[in-house]
């Protein structure tokens, strides 16, 4: 499937882009992709980072596992904490 990816933060500035399209049929391939494309580092920082799919998080899907559909947007967003 067709997908977009939307890098944020850290992840962009390593990866030096901020938006992509690129084909995959879960999250794991877009893992994959990353690490292929560009480096361990950016591989291990993506897999840090919130994912989302079409805004909702991956943690209330299949984590890694969650399937994408054609024109699916795949973001990946900082965590951030307070209090």
């Amino acid at each position: 499937m067709k997908v977009q990816i939307r890098y944020r933060a850290q992840l962009s500035a390593l990866v030096k882009m901020e938006n992509e399209s690129i084909t995959a049929a879960d999250v794991k391939d877009v893992l994959r992709h990353i690490k292929r494309q560009f480096s361990a580092k950016a591989y291990k920082l993506a897999k840090k980072m919130l994912i989302v799919v079409n805004g909702q998080s991956i943690l209330m899907l299949k984590h890694f596992n969650t399937v994408l559909k054609d024109g699916d947007e795949v973001s990946f967003l900082p965590i951030c904490g307070g209090g």
